[in-house]
């Protein structure tokens, strides 16, 4: 009698769980494709966004976690000055780079927020003119479930086809606003940019710009966004700027991070000295 008991309570705890498990599972490819992927990134009193493009381990279980973002979000931890050099008896430029946080927001039910997890991340990458950076976790032991997958160099981007911009605006939890392509080979200062209309505002900067495939059935990042048009004195946010993903992969590969978008490198281990 004790064991049908046990059985029955056992049963009973399922079926009141059950319904808690199912939430979790159906948060829909949106939230776990591309939401989940993006972070708010703290950078020496000013904040932005991120979107994770790799997670990995290696054979000996070192794990490499690297995160895209704009370098204006990340320009304030990066000086460089004249310092003092003895052995060559001159001055020399120095550059010094700060640790930055990169913030993930836990849901419950797709939707409650229930709290917060930190890590700190070095910056190994910039490019200003192509206002690129790419951060990697302090953290070395432990992987990022969420990866945002990049669009494939093969697939061109179509005027008016629905977009969806995601990034931590004014410092909120990650968000979603979605849009149309507007223009997609728009020239500034050398570089193109994708224009969508849907609206990002000050903190989008670093996230990402994310277009379902039916041919891959998946959300791929396509863009990161990274400045709106002005009217005036005035933004015009559903006017928004994005760098497109061949620009990310000639500064991935450029800085031998290629690996992250399947080039053949030298792996992250052996980079390091490691």
């Amino acid at each position: 009698m004790t064991r049908i008991l046990a059985v029955l309570a056992a049963a009973a705890l399922a079926a009141f769980f059950m319904p808690v498990a199912e939430a979790v599972q159906k948060c829909g490819p949106l939230l776990e494709q591309a939401l989940y992927a993006t972070v708010l990134i703290a950078s020496k009193g000013s904040t932005g966004s991120g979107t994770v493009i790799y997670s990995q381990a290696d054979d000996a279980g070192l794990a490499t976690t690297l995160i895209l973002t704009n370098h204006h979000v990340i320009a304030n931890s990066v000086s460089v000055r004249k310092e003092w050099d003895s052995k060559a008896g001159k001055e020399k430029d120095r550059e010094r780079r700060q640790q930055v946080k990169s913030l993930w927001f836990d849901y419950n039910f797709c939707s409650m927020s229930v709290g917060t997890r930190g890590k700190s991340a070095e910056i190994v990458a910039y490019d200003k003119p192509a206002d690129l950076a790419l951060l990697r976790l302090i953290d070395r032991e432990r992987t990022i479930d969420v990866v945002a997958d990049l669009r494939p160099p093969d697939s061109p981007l179509q005027l008016g086809t629905e977009v969806y911009a995601i990034g931590a605006g004014l410092g909120r939890p990650p968000f979603t606003t979605d849009g149309l392509i507007a223009i997609v080979d728009y020239q500034m200062q050398g570089y193109p940019y994708i224009m969508a209309t849907a609206p990002i505002i000050f903190g989008n900067s670093g996230g990402g710009l994310f277009q379902w495939s039916n041919d891959r059935g998946r959300f791929e990042l396509i863009g990161v966004p990274s400045k709106v048009s002005a009217a005036g004195w005035s933004a015009v946010t559903h006017m928004a700027w994005s760098i497109p993903v061949a620009t990310v992969r000639d500064f991935l590969i450029a800085n031998d991070f290629g690996y992250v978008v399947g080039e053949p490198e030298i792996a992250p281990a052996k980079k390091d000295g490691l």
